[in-house]
């Protein structure tokens, strides 16, 4: 916090993952020492690949290359897009999009004051500032060879962490209990202000965000909210196509039994009493 290096060991300064926003470089890194020429981004252009959708891992909702998504990307000519969800409530961890200027970015709800949080429309009553960023994008390959030209442009993000470090006097490895120096992070959306035509796409939470972010047992955004979420799903896709669960019955459906619900019409009318993880269609009779 007083602006000197902090040294992991006494002869090692102390390092640490530059954010995701590193992703980007990272396309352009060599894949193998024997020839470096092959990167993430030879690759897809060798595969004539147009089009990219990139996600966080720890939301267990997503929908891997979501058709809707993509197509509606295409549609708009858009070179990145968002899947954004309507905040929770003001003080909801997430960043909100927005334009600064002319320019569409990312707020982080460490950069947004109070007041414009809690600021909300005075005709439909919304929050003013509600496109939750769940860190869901489509990217066109053209965009993403583009990021090196101004990837030296990005704006660095302050991150105050507890660094583990050494003692100068007694040699012995200390680790913070309190925030004790800081980061700098780039993070994925910072590209966005560098887009020409960039979109946003709405979604419903329920279907599609179930952040985990939190130590189980702290009964938000857990491991146990994420079980929840993805189970409730299923049973809406279940119900919705004509079958009835019941009690406390839980089931899990593999992806390789429906994406988002659909081919499931050979349930209809049957009752389900026993729990389990379904991976074939022809399993769905074994729990009635």
């Amino acid at each position: 916090m007083d602006g000197k290096i902090i040294l992991e060991t006494e002869s090692r300064v102390a390092v640490a993952p530059d954010g995701n926003g590193g992703l980007y470089a990272a396309t352009r890194a060599p894949l193998s020492d024997t020839d470096k020429s092959h990167t993430v981004l030879s690759d897809l252009e060798r595969r004539n690949i147009l089009y990219v959708h990139a996600y966080c891992v720890d939301n267990c909702l997503v929908r891997v290359a979501d058709p809707i998504f993509l197509g509606y990307s295409i549609q708009k000519q858009a070179d990145c897009t968002a899947k954004v969800v309507p905040k929770a409530y003001p003080s909801e961890s997430v960043g909100v999009v927005a334009r600064r200027g002319n320019k569409y970015s990312v707020v982080e709800y460490s950069e947004i004051s109070k007041e414009q949080a809690e600021r909300r429309d005075a005709t439909t009553g919304e929050l003013s500032f509600r496109a939750g960023n769940i860190a869901n994008h489509f990217y066109t390959t053209a965009f993403l060879k583009r990021v090196e030209s101004f990837e030296e442009d990005l704006a660095f993000h302050v991150a105050r962490k507890k660094i583990p470090y050494v003692d100068l006097k007694t040699a012995e490895r200390v680790k913070p209990t309190k925030p004790n120096g800081i980061k700098m992070e780039l993070f994925v959306f910072d590209v966005f202000p560098f887009t020409e035509h960039f979109a946003v796409l709405e979604v419903e939470r329920k279907e599609e965000f179930s952040p985990l972010k939190n130590a189980p047992g702290t009964g938000s955004d857990d491991p146990d909210t994420s079980r929840r979420d993805l189970l409730s799903q299923h049973k809406r896709f279940l119900e919705n196509a004509g079958a009835t669960i019941k009690g406390e019955v839980e089931i899990e459906l593999s992806p390789l039994v429906s994406y988002s619900g659909e081919g499931l019409a050979s349930i209809k009318g049957k009752t389900f009493i026993k729990s389990g993880i379904v991976t074939h269609v022809e399993e769905l009779d074994v729990l009635t």
